[in-house]
């Protein structure tokens, strides 16, 4: 095991999804989430981030970009794993080895490295994840890593779903809630607008969405509906999926606008002026982002109970247990005609808002904490 002191900062090394652009232009979901870990955290601890090189990373972070080895053999993530192990030989062991996403990754490098420690943070279910799809995988891997992080409660249970181990064992199997940056120092006046940002995926349920709305909106010729987001996180040319939506919003003309790929900045101005916003996820989303960020803008938000979402959402949304068109038609037909309860809304978003960066990071950082500890005691 590397060596660590208890009184001095731990060295971190986070090592990203081979997929992810650690880039402030096109900084996907888990890149975010890092870069806000690691801005927010009050620890000491000294992190470094491994990532696919780009151009242009974040320049407030320490980061370096590794191209995978020999990738025609080993696949991306295996090779981004070997081209990590390799960049050890010419710096000091850190005391923690934190992959994110990547199961496949995790247990590499303990078969490569068995002096490691090595902790695994989930972003999404492990039974969809490489490595970790079944319990048995799940089972042994655990035994072998110095702990596990995930995004919510719910991902957690996914993880220990039909493990057979004692409670010591699911011990190291912690949670660091999701958080958001919040940006406002008070709360904002909204204007007469409906956001939808996010990803325009099918299991983001954009397209019911819009479909809801297309039918509700020329009764409330007052509202405006801006869709947000692409495929990918990244500016490029619209997928078929954004045009279902385009060809849905149509016959709204000016009352409706996709703008496709936009910074985050420019996201943060329209939750800032947005008096609703929906996430609208068919999925279980482990914990989005854009549930978030809705209510630490003060928006009255609109979602569904689906994975992780109620976590945060519960008592502070309007959450839908029917994720069709119909459903999605209620919910908004409610939030338009009801001004009140729309109000109590954005109120109850703004006025109780634990789940800032901050708190996220300090979770993260007592998980990180334990892992070492255990590993020394």
């Amino acid at each position: 095991m590397p060596p660590s002191n208890r009184n001095t900062p731990l060295k971190v090394d986070i090592l990203l999804p081979v997929k992810e652009r650690f880039t402030p232009k096109n900084a996907g979901a888990i890149s975010g989430v890092v870069r806000d870990l690691v801005m927010a955290s009050r620890s000491g601890t000294q992190f470094t981030i491994f990532g696919h090189p780009v151009e242009r990373p974040f320049d407030d972070v320490a980061f370096t970009g590794l191209a995978p080895r020999r990738r025609w053999l080993h696949g991306r993530n295996i090779g981004f794993a070997a081209s990590y192990l390799d960049s050890l030989q010419n710096r000091l062991t850190p005391d923690l080895v934190e992959v994110h996403s990547r199961g496949q990754v995790a247990a590499y490098l303990l078969k490569k490295r068995p002096d490691l420690r090595v902790l695994l943070y989930f972003h999404n279910d492990p039974r969809e994840m490489l490595g970790t799809q079944t319990a048995a995988e799940r089972t042994a891997l655990l035994a072998r890593l110095a702990g596990v992080i995930c995004v919510s409660n719910y991902i957690r249970s996914c993880y220990l779903d039909e493990l057979d181990i004692d409670q010591k064992t699911a011990a190291k199997v912690g949670v660091a809630r999701n958080g958001a940056v919040r940006w406002l120092n008070e709360q904002p006046k909204k204007d007469p607008i409906i956001l939808l940002a996010g990803r325009m995926v099918p299991e983001k349920g954009i397209l019911e969405c819009t479909q809801a709305l297309a039918k509700l909106l020329p009764d409330f010729p007052d509202w405006r509906l801006i869709i947000a987001g692409a495929r990918r996180f990244e500016d490029a040319r619209p997928g078929s999926y954004e045009a279902k939506i385009a060809e849905v919003i149509k016959p709204l003309g000016n009352q409706a606008s996709m703008l496709g790929f936009i910074p985050l900045e420019e996201v943060r101005q329209w939750q800032s002026r947005a008096a609703i916003s929906a996430c609208p996820s068919i999925w279980h989303d482990p914990m989005p982002k854009a549930v978030l960020e809705s209510l630490a803008a003060g928006c009255a938000l609109l979602t569904t109970r689906r994975g992780g979402i109620p976590e945060a959402a519960e008592g502070r949304a309007h959450i839908l247990d029917d994720v069709s068109i119909n459903g999605f038609l209620a919910g908004f037909r409610q939030l338009l005609n009801d001004d009140d309860y729309r109000q109590r809304l954005q109120d109850s978003a703004w006025l109780d808002f634990p789940f800032t960066d901050d708190v996220m990071a300090k979770m993260a950082d007592q998980c990180r904490q334990k892992a070492v500890d255990s590993a020394l005691s």
